[in-house]
């Protein structure tokens, strides 16, 4: 056959001779009509080609099945023999080919997609390929007799469901190539389909509609009376046509086509075709647009939801149509008539099979390369040495190499004072020469001392967000071009390794705090490039943050845990609702850094925690690893307590994290038994004796038989024996009743360090282990031994959800603790196939292997273990936003006896937030730690510790209707720790405010405060005031920036970094003093809000930009400062009160107002407010020095 593009014969219903062009001029405007215009005013080519036989001297084989590559510009085909080939692009050539079934299979019946290769059907086996053809599994059972189609279970799924004309179905995992479940079935299917339901069609002409949850039939729809033939789905439609059989012959096409509304699971009515609907497809872009196709060769492009509109073609073929199929793109059609032919239609400027072009891969061209000795190179040849190019590698080069390995050798010896040489005389004791000491250096002085750092950190951290912005001003990026490669450094010191090949990423991380702006300076976009939040560790017990991501990954504990704090719990340290806050909060950062300040406040206030020494402050002598086992299982127990405290009635969370079993003490000198019920939250591994398994040469034990000798511990004990009346030996043996949806496991290498030659086997950690109890028989299976029992009735199958390791990182270093988890169990549907893990080491997070995640070397080992049952994957429950109890919004309780809190709460039932409602909002803080500072030999200060702030006062107004302005919230907030400093000038609140024996204020719990906030975030308010990134901050919450309207960005002049005071904004929009004597919080939101109400006016009339700089320019003459505040400084100075106004190291930045850092020039090194005073001994009183315009008198 011609293999150039030759013109197809098309009788359309109005062929104009003169032109050549056909004209559906009926249809003028529809959007039908432009799509038909498209087609058939484009003069259409086809390429046609034979299907040529797979040897010399044979027959073609007869095509049985084609489809278009969803990911790849390709035209899949599977003969009557089993064979699959495929062609490239438009031209159809011939790309690979494959025997994927046996020829007694007969022909290939289905094709599926995905981008990792292509998955055929035959009647007895299913075979996935890549792209190459080359197999990546095949699987052929004796129970699979005559299968016929096949279907992904959702979309993006790994799963396919595998069917018949046979009595069972197959689910099986595209990934690992294995049968996961076999369904049984009555109905024997011929096609499937996925949408909202699986499609499936049965020989009887019926189609069932099966959930691809559970694959129950939920609807079963009777299309045709006899076979179906042909159909295709998609959004809610189904469309088909089919046979029927006429009582006086043989069965014969419908002569309509049949849709079904699957939204609504109900009949909609037919499309008739006159000439016999053989094949009908749906456009793959026009979603009510469908191709419907005879034998003979007519198609009719038809909009099913207005039938009236058809455009009918007529294709003339020697012979019957036997396939037809669109392109992904619906650029490109292909028929296959009866004589083995393929026909492709499309136009020549739009031939492209898929959406998105990717690219194919093709074997690499034979490059013949002359040898070198035929062509001589010197020194002075003018072609550039790079057109050699680069071997390829597969290890690191040696220019990788990170600067830590660059180590401090020892000093040459010094060289020898010429005094010394000058003056040296034999010893009298006869050994080498002596001489006076010059007496240069003081007695015991040393020179040159080589570093003696131990703590320092393996690899340099990167510089600071305000380093990195002064750089960029002096040096811009396009100039710089050695910034990009000192990025790529760091980059590379993040993958080096420190020794025994540990990776820098599991070292031990330290922040580096900003003179000015603190921890917001450190940049922790450098560690986490993912979608997941880490957790700092500048906190007290900060070696909690791995578990606390384990909880967080774990559907189950996560789910729990919000619903409860979406509840009416306002019990202070109740750790069930700090985890539900700490996660939510996790969610909503997507990969920005968080802190679990109030969650380790809590948990620093039990008393129960200081007594089991799990407390940094009262356990310097536990290792990390046992420090972590017991605070596991102190948490656990823990939160089922506040769960309890709640609803006495509650009983999730045991069922939750319970283990329940029968233990039996027996006497061992009179053999006595007792029995009670043992329920734990935690099991803890039980490893058999080294020695013995050597001397018994038998088989190594797995990972499940250890588990298993956890369960079902036995032991000997001292106890008290009914019968003897005595204390006896007792021997205690363990027998599981049920187990729970989650296993926290305890490794136990703590107590036994040498058991850790258990899990220095290879693959020892299984990801999936099964658990059986019949009988009050219990065993644990994994790998080989799982596959008979994965679905049988009494055997619970669990994933690993994550682990916490302990990890010695540096010779140098402190071991510290990470967790590693796989973050596709807790995503709500995953995005890619397969299993991501994650490490977690605090605020650094990074994808790992598979093989890395699991492995355990000298320098890691597992300490917790999280297994949770496989069909929670996914299931992520988000109904607590619909369920919010917000009593706590209208609680009007105090801690003391002065209340007086009923004008400050909402109206129950009339009041109600919802998404959209605007609150003004400001909040004030006191100092509860100071900052550590250290000084440098250089002069330089560098911060070790921040100062740590106290939430003290909350205050939310009204904003809209005739109440705007009305605090609704006004909350003053009891601290149960020492208060170093109230800075009662920046926060209003004095000594005695936050006692609850003597304050005057209605005062509630941090909770309730924090609970209040929480609502109102979750309900979707918008929160309006001044500089509330650092209140929110402080409070420890993550708002959106949707969420947040900050006046302090609202008036921030282009390409200027500082932001104007609240108290200066009010003077200069508001015409207002404010902040005059001490601040008040409600004050202070109610003039955010009257500045955000003047930016709308601005903005409506389109002069905010005049505006802004105007302020500027305004507030430049007074020093950035309020007139009061710069008419007080002229006056202290004339009265020789040098610094009026000025302030202290210790002055902190309270919610975006009057500051040390707001107060000072841009780059200045000083703290404290800028007066006239203070500006005069910087910079001198010169015209246009920053602060003002002209000279000071």
């Amino acid at each position: 056959m011609d293999s150039d593009w030759q013109e197809v014969s098309l009788d359309f219903l109005v062929f104009r001779k003169r032109t050549g062009q056909f004209t559906p001029y009926y249809l003028k405007k529809s959007g039908l009509c432009l799509f038909t215009q498209r087609l058939t005013s484009l003069k259409y080519k086809v390429r046609q080609i034979q299907l040529s036989p797979p040897e010399l001297n044979q027959y073609a084989h007869i095509i049985a099945t084609i489809a278009f590559d969803t990911h790849q510009e390709l035209l899949w085909v599977g003969d009557d023999y089993g064979r699959v080939s495929s062609y490239y692009a438009s031209q159809l050539e011939k790309y690979t080919s494959l025997q994927a079934h046996l020829v007694s299979e007969g022909h290939v019946e289905q094709f599926l997609f995905n981008e990792r290769g292509i998955i055929s059907l035959a009647s007895r086996s299913v075979h996935f390929m890549n792209r190459r053809c080359l197999t990546q599994w095949h699987i052929e059972e004796n129970a699979m007799r005559k299968l016929c189609c096949m279907s992904f279970l959702r979309k993006d799924s790994p799963l396919i469901l595998v069917a018949g004309c046979q009595g069972t179905m197959y689910k099986i995992d595209v990934e690992k190539g294995q049968v996961v479940e076999e369904i049984p079935t009555n109905a024997d299917y011929t096609m499937m389909k996925v949408s909202r339901y699986i499609c499936a069609a049965t020989s009887t002409g019926s189609v069932d509609f099966l959930d691809p949850g559970t694959l129950k039939v939920v609807k079963t729809w009777q299309a045709h009376s006899s076979k179906i033939n042909s159909m295709d789905v998609k959004t809610d439609y189904l469309l088909t046509c089919g046979w029927s059989t006429k009582s006086y012959g043989a069965p014969q096409l419908d002569h309509i086509v049949k849709i079904f509304d699957i939204k609504n699971l109900e009949v909609l009515a037919p499309i008739p075709f006159p000439a016999g609907a053989a094949f009908v497809q749906i456009h793959p872009r026009m979603s009510t647009t469908t191709l419907i196709a005879s034998q003979h060769g007519q198609l009719n492009l038809v909009d099913f939801m207005n039938p009236d509109n058809a455009a009918v073609l007529h294709v003339q073929l020697m012979s019957v149509v036997t396939s037809m199929m669109i392109s992904p793109s619906g650029n490109v059609w292909a028929v296959v008539d009866q004589d083995n032919a393929i026909h492709l239609w499309g136009s020549p400027e739009k031939l492209q099979f898929t959406e998105v072009l990717n690219p194919t891969e093709f074997a690499d061209d034979v490059v013949h390369v002359r040898p070198m000795g035929q062509r001589p190179m010197g020194v002075d040849d003018d072609f550039p040495l790079n057109i050699i190019g680069m071997p390829f590698y597969r290890e690191r080069l040696l220019s990788a190499w990170g600067n830590e390995r660059c180590l401090e050798v020892g000093k040459p010896p010094a060289v020898v004072d010429p005094d010394i040489v000058k003056n040296l005389r034999p010893n009298p004791g006869g050994i080498g020469q002596i001489a006076p000491n010059p007496r240069k250096l003081f007695r015991n002085q040393v020179e040159g001392l080589k570093s003696a750092d131990t703590n320092g950190t393996v690899f340099a951290a990167p510089k600071l967000l305000s380093e990195k912005a002064r750089d960029s001003k002096v040096t811009p990026s396009n100039d710089s071009p050695t910034s990009g490669a000192a990025e790529a450094l760091l980059d590379t010191a993040l993958s080096d390794n420190t020794k025994a090949d540990v990776p820098n990423y599991y070292a031990n991380l330290t922040i580096k705090f900003g003179p000015r702006l603190g921890i917001e300076d450190f940049d922790f976009k450098y560690y986490n490039k993912t979608c997941y939040s880490g957790l700092t560790n500048n906190n007290m017990n900060s070696y909690l943050n791995p578990l606390l991501q384990l909880f967080r990954f774990t559907p189950v504990i996560r789910n729990i845990a919000l619903h409860h704090a979406a509840g009416s719990c306002i019990q202070d340290c109740c750790m069930l609702c700090e985890i539900g806050f700490l996660c939510d909060m996790l969610e909503r950062s997507r990969g920005k850094w968080c802190q679990a300040t109030n969650f380790l406040l809590a948990y620093r206030s039990l008393p129960e925690a200081a007594q089991l020494h799990i407390v940094e402050e009262s356990s310097p002598q536990n290792t990390l690893d046992v420090r972590i086992s017991i605070a596991n299982r102190f948490l656990l127990q823990q939160i089922c307590r506040d769960s309890r405290r709640a609803d006495l009635y509650d009983s999730t969370l045991d069922q939750a994290f319970i283990t329940n079993g029968l233990l039996t003490l027996r006497c061992l000198n009179c053999n006595h038994e007792t029995f009670r019920h043992d329920a734990s939250h935690v099991t803890t591994l039980t490893y058999p004796d080294l020695n013995a398994i050597g001397r018994s040469r038998g088989p190594f034990p797995k990972f499940s038989d250890v588990l298993s000798l956890g369960f079902q511990n036995e032991s000997q004990t001292k106890g008290w024996c009914q019968r003897c009346r005595r204390y006896a030996p007792l021997a205690s043996r363990r027998t599981i009743t049920d187990v729970s949806p989650i296993l926290m496991i305890n490794t136990g290498l703590d107590k036994s360090p040498k058991n850790k030659q258990f899990w220095a086997k290879p693959h020892w950690l299984p990801q999936e282990i099964g658990i059986t109890i019949e009988g009050g028989n219990m065993r644990v299976l994994e790998g080989e031994s799982l596959q008979p029992f994965r679905y049988h009735r009494s055997t619970v199958v669990f994933e690993l959800v994550g682990l916490v390791a302990d990890v010695t990182s540096a010779d140098r270093q402190e071991s510290h603790l990470v967790s590693i988890v796989n973050v596709t169990v807790s995503e709500r549907s995953p995005r890619e196939i397969g299993n991501h893990w994650h490490l977690f080491n605090d605020f650094l997070v990074r994808k790992v292997g598979q093989d890395e995640a699991l492995e355990v070397t000298p320098w890691k080992s597992p300490v917790i273990l999280t297994y949770q049952v496989r069909h929670a994957r996914h299931n992520i429950d988000d109904s607590w936003k619909d369920s919010l109890d917000l009593s706590c919004l209208y609680y009007n309780g105090s801690l003391n006896i002065f209340n007086s809190r009923e004008a400050f709460t909402l109206k129950p039932g009339v009041e109600v937030p919802e998404s959209g409602t605007h609150v003004a909002i400001d909040a004030e803080f006191v100092i509860l730690v100071r900052e550590e500072i250290e000084l440098t030999a250089n002069g330089s200060r560098v911060t070790t510790n921040p100062k740590r702030n106290g939430l003290g006062r909350v205050s939310a107004l009204r904003v809209g209707g005739e109440d705007e302005g009305i605090p609704f919230i006004d909350d003053y907030i009891t601290i149960n720790e020492p208060i170093v400093d109230y800075v009662t000038q920046y926060s209003g609140i004095g000594e005695g405010d936050l006692d609850p024996r003597r304050s005057r204020h209605a005062l509630v719990s941090l909770k309730v405060a924090y609970k209040k906030l929480w609502l109102l975030l979750n309900l979707g308010c918008i929160f309006v005031g001044h500089g509330l990134g650092k209140d929110f901050l402080e409070v420890n919450i993550h708002v959106p920036k949707e969420q947040i309207i900050d006046t302090a960005d609202l008036f921030l002049q282009r390409d200027n970094p500082r932001r104007l005071r609240l108290a200066m904004l009010a003077e200069l929009l508001l015409r207002e003093e404010v902040q005059k004597g001490n601040h008040d919080s409600i004050e202070d939101a109610r003039t955010a809000l009257g500045l955000w109400r003047k930016y709308q006016e601005f903005e409506d009339a389109g002069i905010v930009e005049q505006i802004v700089n105007k302020a500027y320019r305004d507030a430049r003459k007074t020093g950035y400062v309020p007139r009061w505040e710069y008419e007080a400084a002229l006056a202290g100075k004339q009265e020789g009160n040098a610094g009026v106004g000025g302030g202290s190291a210790d002055m902190i930045l309270l919610g975006g107002r009057v500051s040390p850092e707001m107060g000072m020039a841009a780059g200045s090194g000083t703290s404290g407010t800028v007066t006239p005073a203070r500006r005069g001994r910087q910079g001198g009183e010169s015209e246009g020095n920053g602060y003002f315009e002209r000279p000071l008198k």
